[in-house]
């Protein structure tokens, strides 16, 4: 196990380099302003050194002028190479963040729709966003102040060393305790930071769910159960949070105390004795006394960086466990062609080990063909139709067209032959033209125009201030329901789909709107195969064949009067929906 965990290290520094190695030239100028600084920083104690030792002493005016001056300029230089470093290094971090970012939504394009399934999109988009900003500030602050910090000290160090090496060996001799015990803290601090994040992860996701849905929470008076789902999340967050920071803070304070009061205290005990000798000057004095006061600033600087490399390190993990997510399988990448059949056989499928949803179902959709789909909601209809759209893989038996797996197709290229229209509509911000054409640039608005009006779109469109350039809100919330179907109509014709899946594309278009598609359902199909899932049989009583889904199963197929007079459960539904209508004369429907 633990060489397992070691390997994956490996595996996350690999990978975290390679996004770091094609921005060498910015680290290297961000390192090279970063230790020029610092040894600024180390330089101030030393002039002012010289001023009390040197100028002060032979009452030399021109000296101690030049040394405020020298002092000046290192000031000076320390600000221009700390800005210097700060904006090449911010550069550094936000191309690293923007790479993985690009490469983190990338892979979330190719992963299955079962992943979906198991994820909300609050959770998702707290990993894009949240993930990677903690990774933008190991690259652009994090990791260089670390490399910082750590020579600092290290100069510190040489200078106390080299001015009186026993009384910088009694300093410094407290200071790896201290740091392995930074370690060691936020060593422990890390599960706290994981499972905040995680929360943090669970509070989007809740939001965003009840957000999306605000009219169905408000309209049932669920306002008050949002929030407390809402706080019970914040709660946990909170409690994590606040016992990371408690014991990160105590710790903090307790080395804080250490590095202050106790190590000044040290400081003067051990040089003092030196100054009233004379061994010592009182420039040396007031050096370890500067340094004193910075010397554990560093270390805990060390270890706040330590903290944000843990946080990263988190993340990281998260970032890169997605995109060790296998991604839908593409198909051995022969080139897809339908030109007689797709044959479903015995096809079984199921979402969750044990629960059938589809038992051996057996069809074929001859090309050119019109097949329908019927039966109670659950009979395994839309899974049938979300398996030849390759959203999932069936868990046995397969699916041919023209003899070949369906798995071993192209799967890019199978789906440009596939016309998607559901009855859940998503419609993307920007305006109509980009919602027909899917922000597809090759396809021209008269393109665009003719599928509208092939779907009987113009009309409203038409109407609409400023026609198909006509911005829509969140998920076209300024078009009624029947418009937004229209619109998916007219994707599907827009994109020349050779076979046209239409999912209860119909069931919540009101009867005049769907009395105007189904004028134009016989052009819109006209040399397409056609696959159609409906509750309303208005829109397909000219199927070729229509199959009666029960249970996962299909227990009888024909058409329309065929089923009529053979299939009890068929006839009942078409009484329902028909019911002005003699059971005699509903074949001729």
């Amino acid at each position: 196990m633990k060489k397992k965990n070691t390997a994956g290290r490996r595996k996350s520094l690999a990978r975290f380099f390679s996004y770091l190695s094609p921005y060498w030239g910015l680290f290297a100028l961000g390192f090279a302003a970063m230790t020029l600084a610092t040894i600024a920083r180390l330089a101030g104690p030393l002039i002012l050194r010289g001023l009390v030792d040197v100028a002060i002493p032979a009452k030399d005016t021109a000296a101690m002028i030049r040394y405020a001056l020298l002092y000046l300029v290192i000031i000076v230089a320390m600000g221009g190479l700390t800005y210097y470093q700060t904006t090449t290094i911010v550069r550094l971090g936000l191309n690293v963040v923007t790479n993985i970012k690009r490469d983190l939504f990338s892979h979330l394009l190719t992963l299955p729709v079962a992943y979906y399934d198991k994820h909300p999109v609050g959770e998702l988009m707290a990993r894009v966003e949240n993930d990677t900003e903690k990774v933008k500030q190991l690259f652009s602050e994090t990791g260089i102040m670390l490399v910082g910090n750590v020579i600092y000290f290290l100069g510190m160090f040489a200078v106390f060393f080299a001015i009186d090496a026993k009384i910088a060996t009694l300093i410094f001799l407290p200071s790896p305790l201290l740091l392995a015990g930074f370690f060691f803290v936020f060593d422990r601090l890390r599960p706290l930071y994981e499972k905040s994040r995680k929360k943090y992860a669970e509070i989007t996701a809740i939001a965003t769910e009840f957000v999306q849905g605000i009219e169905v929470v408000q309209a049932f008076n669920r306002t008050e159960h949002a929030a407390l789902r809402l706080e019970a999340a914040s709660a946990e967050k909170r409690d994590a949070e606040i016992k990371a920071g408690m014991m990160e803070y105590t710790t903090m304070g307790f080395m804080g105390f250490l590095g202050g009061p106790v190590l000044m205290v040290l400081i003067i005990r051990l040089v003092a004795p030196g100054v009233f000798s004379g061994a010592l000057t009182v420039g040396t004095l007031l050096v370890f006394i500067e340094y004193g006061v910075r010397l554990f600033e560093p270390l805990f600087s060390i270890g706040e960086n330590i903290r944000g490399m843990q946080q990263a390190r988190v993340a990281l993990s998260r970032i890169f466990d997605i995109m060790d997510l296998e991604p839908e399988p593409s198909g051995a990448g022969a080139i897809p062609s339908f030109e007689r059949e797709i044959e479903f056989r015995d096809v079984s499928f199921e979402y969750k080990p044990g629960e059938t949803v589809l038992d051996r179902v057996s069809f074929t959709i001859c090309k050119g063909q019109t097949v329908a789909l019927v039966g109670a909601s659950g009979s395994g209809k839309t899974t049938t139709v979300s398996l030849l759209c390759r959203f999932y893989q069936a868990s046995s038996g397969e699916i041919l067209v023209d003899g070949t797996p369906l798995q071993d197709l192209a799967l890019q290229e199978w789906r440009r032959k596939i016309g998607l229209v559901l009855q859940d509509i998503y419609l993307f911000p920007g305006t109509i033209l980009e919602n027909v054409r899917v922000y597809d640039e090759d396809l021209g608005p008269e393109a665009a125009m003719a599928a509208l009006a092939t779907v009987h779109a113009t009309d409203f469109v038409s109407r609409l201030p400023e026609g198909m350039g006509t911005e829509l809100h969140e998920r076209g919330s300024n078009l009624s329901m029947g418009e937004k179907q229209l619109l998916s109509f007219a994707r599907a014709v827009a994109f020349g789909a050779e076979i046209v899946i239409m999912d209860e594309a119909t069931a919540s278009v009101d009867v005049a709107t769907e009395r105007r598609i189904q004028e134009s359902l016989e052009q819109l199909l006209e040399g397409r195969t056609a696959l159609i899932v409906a509750h309303r049989l208005s829109s397909i009583l000219k199927a070729d064949r229509i199959l009666f889904f029960q249970d996962g199963r299909i227990i009888a197929q024909g058409r329309h009067d065929e089923l009529v007079a053979a299939l009890p459960e068929y006839r009942e539904l078409v009484r329902l929906q028909f019911p002005d209508l003699e059971t005699e004369t509903e074949g001729a429907l």
